[in-house]
């Protein structure tokens, strides 16, 4: 016996419901353990990480400390894993962080998480086409002399965006792993150049100092921990897939957890590096004198000019990686949304012949051009507005959101009984709740830091996140007192290929599951 909702009924068996496009659905099997490692990656962008996050950490952070916050992130986050990934056993939707909060807290405040999450990937991805047009036009410009807007290089990476997403989930997996394997080679060329070149620090030995706890737990250790999971954000997204995943039981924890040890890995090991490059005891002094190019001193220093034109390539590469991640996750969650019918129902359509959620993929494209398009005619700085102020609220965001939804995994096994180990199922959600909190109060304290912004444009920028809570709480009432028939769509899809696992409690006593044979 298992749980679901909106399946195919072609292949579950159920009744479609008040004209629910029955026809239409995700690609099933399509996606392997290896390109969902790709897209977590992808999301993270190790690259922009380095560049962009990195020089932040030592200099305004825990300085020589900044290899260790990344180990104590990522613990963090495998804390968070171990409860999202045991959820993900019986709750297999598209909806992922939605789906989790309406099963263990209820509808009105699951609807609530859909809103944040989707606002916070919609500001992500904006900020990120932002970052790509200001670093492809800068790198057109240096290269051919030629000044070509930033606006209009941010609509080509869109066009080309777009263009992988209606071919589908595997064909977007096959780019990103091109470009992330030139990104992790870069790195480890720019690691081998440091620890052998005669003109870093590292030349004199490498020494581990930088993961002591006094390094770690210097002055600025919470910033440091902050930034730290902002360069994991999007690792949540693996759930995303679940609906095409092959077996996806095994592949979404599998990618899971190798992508985030290895990005952990690739941070730390390269922050390392780059902090024996300068010094232990001058990092933080350089990283400040240096800002943002910090990583193009030190691969200066360590390998040559080359170096430094080489990473301005990578960098747009980098971007371009990210920018598709988001897109799908984000056209996932209007996917999700739309097939419940609680917006616009055809955004819960599939292309007939690659399956993919075409309509929700081509209305958060055209959100994405008039956000562009706004910043453009109003004439704002790329770099130090669209891309730093929205890349901030979504991040802030999704830290909120990721809390949220720990504490709704620890309530649905509590609630559920479905699975009674202990580890994951109360005490590391527990702990996961503790640390991601922590970093969320941290982040709301530094939050002038984290956008880069000041004074009454802070309030308004930080109002927007609880705003998007708050819109979508208070559409899930309404629906709740004016709309009985549509809030009673909002099902989740539970599923389990377990006939043994019992189903889970509901959430809600006005929530009907639909029952299929298995």
């Amino acid at each position: 016996m298992a749980i679901t909702q909106n399946e195919n009924p072609q292949q579950s068996g159920a009744v479609p419901r008040d004209g629910a496009s029955a026809n239409h659905g995700l690609k099933r099997n399509s996606l392997g353990v290896s390109a969902i490692v790709f897209y977590i990656i992808a999301a993270a962008s190790p690259l922009t990480g380095v560049v962009a996050i990195v020089p932040i950490m030592i200099g305004l952070g825990n300085g020589a400390g900044t290899p260790a916050s990344f180990v104590v992130a990522a613990g963090i986050l495998v804390l968070f894993a171990v409860g999202y990934l045991a959820m993900g056993r019986h709750v297999t939707n598209a909806g992922a962080l939605y789906s989790y909060v309406t099963c263990g807290l209820g509808r009105v405040t699951g609807l609530g998480s859909a809103s944040l999450t989707v606002f916070s990937y919609s500001c992500i991805q904006f900020s990120l086409y932002g970052g790509f047009g200001y670093y492809l036009s800068s790198l057109v410009h240096n290269a051919t002399g030629i000044d070509v807007p930033w606006w209009a290089c941010a609509v080509l990476a869109m066009v080309l965006c777009l263009g992988l997403g209606l071919r589908g989930a595997h064909a977007g997996g096959i780019i990103l792993g091109v470009l992330i394997t030139l990104e992790c080679l870069m790195l480890i060329v720019l690691g081998a150049g440091i620890v052998f070149s005669p003109d870093t620090q590292a030349a004199d030995g490498l020494t581990l100092q930088p993961f002591s706890t006094s390094a770690l737990f210097a002055s600025g250790v919470g910033v440091s921990v902050m930034f730290a999971l902002t360069t994991f954000i999007g690792f949540e997204g693996s759930a995303i897939y679940c609906e095409e995943a092959k077996n996806p039981r095994r592949t979404i924890p599998r990618a899971t957890y190798f992508a985030v040890v290895f990005m952990a890995a690739v941070y730390a090991v390269t922050s390392f590096l780059i902090v024996n490059a300068t010094g232990t005891a001058d990092a933080k002094s350089v990283a400040q004198s240096e800002s943002g190019n910090l990583i193009f001193f030190v691969s200066g220093q360590a390998l040559g000019p080359w170096a430094a034109h080489l990473f301005q390539v990578l960098i747009v590469t980098a971007i371009f990686a990210a920018i598709v991640t988001f897109h799908n996750n984000l056209a996932r969650y209007l996917y999700a949304i739309g097939r419940q019918g609680l917006v616009w129902k055809r955004l819960g359509h599939t292309s007939r012949v690659n399956k993919t959620p075409h309509v929700a993929a081509i209305t958060q494209t055209i959100s994405a051009a008039i956000v562009v398009l706004a910043f453009a005619v109003i004439g704002l700085d790329p770099y130090t507005t669209l891309f730093t102020w929205l890349a901030g609220i979504g991040t802030l965001g999704i830290i909120g959101a990721q809390t949220i939804a720990a504490v709704a995994i620890l309530v649905f096994f509590r609630r559920t009984k479905v699975d009674t180990r202990l580890w994951h199922t109360k005490i590391a959600p527990t702990l996961a709740i503790l640390g991601m909190l922590a970093v969320f109060i941290v982040a709301v304290s530094s939050v002038e830091l984290l956008l880069g912004t000041s004074g009454a444009l802070t309030t308004i920028l930080v109002g927007l996140v609880p705003a998007s809570a708050l819109l979508g709480v208070g559409y899930a009432l309404w629906l709740r007192s004016r709309s009985p028939e549509k809030y009673e769509q909002m099902r989740v899809l539970l599923t389990s290929s377990d006939p043994s696992i019992p189903a889970p409690a509901e959430p809600e006593r006005e929530t009907t599951w639909i029952r299929t044979e298995a």
